[in-house]
């Protein structure tokens, strides 16, 4: 009877351990889907974690902000109308909006941009740790997009030791990006 009893204990044991960890990674893996329509007429539809929530990081032209501050993970996306670019005299491709965007988070380092296609969209992609002192421990991944009518600059970033846990969700919410035709 107490054989029993030990071996009855031990398979509950492993029981609530499995759905322990079962529970844990099944958490991390639930997506919400955001839909954005920014005031310059840009619409587009991404993936995110589902523990991210909206934040406002800084004072940017952000038509989207979500961040957890638990994991240090944090997304924003700035779109820009072709129009209005060329309205100002500006005659811009994919690789000098890129080099704008690579600029505004590091004026100091040399960053080797990868092309991309996400969702048959081209884009660049460069990963960024400033050489600035006051973001020295920053990752962002900067990937610049280019649509008939307007560029994205979509930034995922997360401290660089926090990086491998946020790896796969930065990468997931980037390839998730999508126009929405209206």
């Amino acid at each position: 009877m107490q054989k029993r009893r030990k071996i009855l204990f031990v398979i509950l044991f492993i029981f609530l351990v499995v759905g322990t960890v079962f529970f844990w990674l099944m958490r991390g893996h639930k997506m919400m889907d955001a839909e954005i329509t920014a005031s310059n007429g840009s619409h587009y539809r991404m993936k995110l974690p589902g523990d991210l929530e909206p934040s406002h990081t800084n004072d940017s032209a952000a038509s989207l902000e979500y961040g957890n501050a638990k994991r240090q993970l944090y997304v924003e996306v700035i779109s820009e109308s072709k129009a209005k670019i060329i309205s100002f005299g500006l005659d811009y491709d994919l690789d000098t909006y890129m080099k704008i965007a690579t600029r505004q988070l590091d004026n100091e380092g040399l960053y080797v941009n990868t092309p991309v296609t996400i969702n048959g969209y081209q884009a660049l992609q460069a990963d960024i740790v400033p050489k600035n002192k006051n973001e020295k421990n920053i990752h962002y991944k900067l990937t610049c997009l280019e649509t008939p009518r307007f560029f994205y600059r979509v930034v995922t970033y997360t401290p660089v030791s926090a990086l491998e846990s946020n790896k796969s969700d930065m990468d997931l919410i980037v390839n998730s990006f999508k126009e929405v035709d209206k």
